[in-house]
């Protein structure tokens, strides 16, 4: 027998090295496990994809959205820093005009006025006042003003008698005036005060709106609109600046003799109102409900547009609610919305003392 020599086969066999004689079954495995056969490929680095950037329309929108919110913070800081003030902290006198007084000393263009103070100024005097931090105000001649109550957001004040105008930008019934005629709260906005020691006087509202609470009742008068009081301070009914005199001498004769036995004076009214009247004449018919069956309510409907119809039967059945249709349809601002009046935010106007000399009764 002859030896097998492991070493030798190894340099024959098909299996190992394809030498030798060929071994069909092997060659036929070989043949259907080929598309398996490992393949040497060449190492390549994998190329790094940049991290996709967000559209730029998306990017705009955000820094937008950041300005925004930063204006909306910055809003809310400065409308925090002009509302506070601190309690029974002095008013700045910023000018004077002829002679000024506080508890009956002279004073100049740098003093303050305190707390419980009295200012009164002389025929030729005028003061101006900062507000806090709310607006400005300017004291007339011969007038006498004190500062009651001040601090936070809310400021009282005492005009017993003269003429003051005011600026301010404030929300509703930061700044008050009390006066012989009643108390006068502004709603945001510009007015001329006039208030004498038998009550009678007149508020002409130059901007926004102003209420006026009296022991009679009470007034509400928009900007372009003044009221007048009678003696002993009962108001009249409001009235637009630009009213005809015989519609104003009308409308006086009503508030101070009653509406009854007044036919003629009541048909003056409705022939001679203008659209910019209806504010009287919605006023005149709350005040004195009887005059809903005679022609001004008719009127009113006329001035009024065609969608703020109202009905006799409504307002008899309602009340004043009746009436919101006409109200939402005045050419006035809404009460409230007193950020809408930037304007009143800037200081107090060079012809302000003018204006309270000029403007009649």
């Amino acid at each position: 027998m002859t030896p097998i020599h492991p070493e030798d086969d190894a340099h024959e066999d098909f299996l190992w090295n394809h030498r030798g004689p060929v071994d069909e079954d092997i060659a036929r495995l070989e043949r259907l496990l080929a598309p398996q056969a490992w393949r040497e490929r060449p190492w390549t680095p994998r190329k790094v994809v940049p991290m996709a950037r967000p559209p730029r329309r998306w990017r705009t929108l955000a820094a937008i959205a950041a300005t925004l919110a930063l204006i909306a913070f910055g809003l809310h800081a400065g409308f925090r820093y002009r509302l506070q003030w601190p309690d029974a902290q002095p008013w700045q006198i910023t000018a004077i005009e002829g002679g000024v007084r506080i508890d009956g000393r002279a004073v100049d263009a740098n003093a303050q006025l305190a707390q419980d103070a009295v200012l009164e100024t002389g025929p030729d005097g005028t003061a101006r006042l900062r507000v806090a931090r709310i607006g400005d105000i300017v004291i007339g001649e011969d007038s006498r003003f004190s500062l009651r109550q001040t601090g936070g957001g809310k400021h009282r004040t005492v005009l017993e008698h003269g003429r003051l105008w005011a600026k301010l930008w404030a929300p509703p019934g930061a700044f008050g005036v009390a006066t012989p005629a009643g108390d006068v709260f502004d709603l945001g906005c510009e007015f001329v005060l006039d208030a004498r020691q038998d009550g009678s006087g007149a508020l002409t509202v130059r901007s926004g709106w102003v209420q006026i609470d009296s022991a009679f009742r009470e007034v509400l008068v928009p900007q372009g609109a003044r009221v007048e009081f009678g003696r002993g301070g009962r108001p009249g009914t409001p009235y637009d600046l630009g009213a005809d005199a015989a519609f104003l001498a009308a409308l006086r004769m009503i508030d101070t003799q009653g509406a009854d036995d007044n036919e003629e004076a009541i048909r003056t009214l409705v022939t001679t109102a203008r659209p910019q009247d209806a504010i009287s004449l919605l006023l005149l018919l709350q005040a004195r409900p009887q005059l809903t069956d005679g022609p001004l309510f008719d009127r009113l409907n006329e001035l009024m547009p065609a969608t703020a119809h109202v009905t006799r039967a409504a307002w008899r059945e309602r009340g004043v609610v009746a009436l919101s249709p006409w109200w939402d349809a005045l050419p006035y601002p809404r009460v409230k919305r007193w950020w809408l009046h930037w304007p009143d935010a800037f200081g107090a106007r060079e012809d302000a003392a003018t204006l309270l000399r000029e403007e009649t009764h």
